[in-house]
């Protein structure tokens, strides 16, 4: 969920043309910073330039890196358009091609409907002439916000290297194989019910902070990425990588919580794996998800402890 950010040249790494974004939020400026420029005809164009930081464990942005990008300059593009908060509620990602660590990755926003309550738009996000991610998503409008003001976006503060989360609870342990990106969005744990099904967690800290002190939809996109394609790859025991997932947000996730996500497989078809999750803080549904994933070639070792296996 993404709220309002304002802009001024601070950066020394700015791209030519580009202004950073002033407040991104406290997650934002951990995997930042986020640029942007006005586009002729109207709209902006936005940009990061990529490092280890949104690395996967193959060497490439990992997908809920360019996700959470994405959600965030969507936001931007809603608030400066409408002149009103806005939030995340859907977001239909497609990627077409892995993205390079250390380039600059470029994204542009229209908006293709505005009604009363809702904005729905379409993204695309580049390295140079390549698409690596197409998005189609819906965002909810609240009371009038004028960019520069604080409104009721004001953040959590972190200051300095962000605190290390509190133990997980009893029974669960840490994925292996966990990039720089999946950690900085988690870590991401488990752990193995009566019934045989198994339940992920994590905990939301202040630096997953989307300037609303509730977690960024980034965060929770990146978690349920991880959790589902961890699903898929245990039930064939082959590497694989997103090919699609949609998400739908239902209630904000809070911070300073520990977060359950639950997943199934839902059907299999020669290389591609579909699976459903969903997002939990006790009783309540935080997120729901439907993704697409490739199965690649079959690993040696296993991701996780040999009793996992489905």
């Amino acid at each position: 969920m993404t709220e309002a950010m304002d802009a001024e040249v601070t950066s020394a790494a700015v791209p030519d043309g580009f202004a950073p974004f002033k407040r991104g939020g406290p997650f934002a400026d951990r995997i930042g910073p986020f640029y942007f420029r006005e586009r002729q005809g109207g709209g902006y164009r936005y940009a990061f330039q990529s490092g280890e930081v949104h690395g996967n464990v193959n060497g490439v942005i990992h997908g809920g890196a360019l996700y959470s990008f994405a959600d965030q300059v969507t936001g931007h593009a809603v608030v400066y358009a409408t002149r009103r908060l806005c939030a995340t509620i859907r977001f239909k990602v497609e990627y077409l091609s892995p993205g390079p660590i250390g380039g600059l990755i470029e994204a542009e926003v229209d908006l293709v409907g505005v009604t009363r309550t809702l904005v729905f738009l379409r993204l695309r996000v580049m390295a140079g002439h390549r698409t690596l991610m197409t998005a189609d998503g819906t965002y909810k409008l609240f009371e009038p916000y004028e960019p520069g003001s604080r409104g009721r976006a004001g953040g959590t503060a972190v200051d300095g290297e962000p605190a290390a989360p509190p133990p997980p609870p009893d029974g669960y342990r840490p994925f292996p194989m966990q990039s720089e990106f999946a950690r900085i969005c988690g870590p991401v744990h488990y752990k193995r019910l009566p019934d045989g099904r198994f339940v992920n967690g994590f905990w939301t800290r202040a630096e997953h902070d989307n300037t609303s002190r509730v977690a960024h939809g980034g965060v929770l996109y990146t978690f349920a990425d991880d959790f589902m394609g961890r699903t898929a790859s245990a039930k064939g025991r082959r590497y694989t990588a997103t090919v699609a997932m949609s998400v739908e947000y239902l209630a904000p996730g809070p911070l300073d919580t520990w977060l359950e996500g639950h997943a199934e497989v839902t059907g299999v078809d020669g290389d591609f794996a579909f699976v459903r999750g969903r997002v939990v803080h006790g009783e309540r549904l935080i997120l729901t998800a439907d993704g697409i994933w490739r199965l690649l070639h079959p690993y040696v070792k296993p991701t996780g402890p040999k009793e996992d296996e489905e």
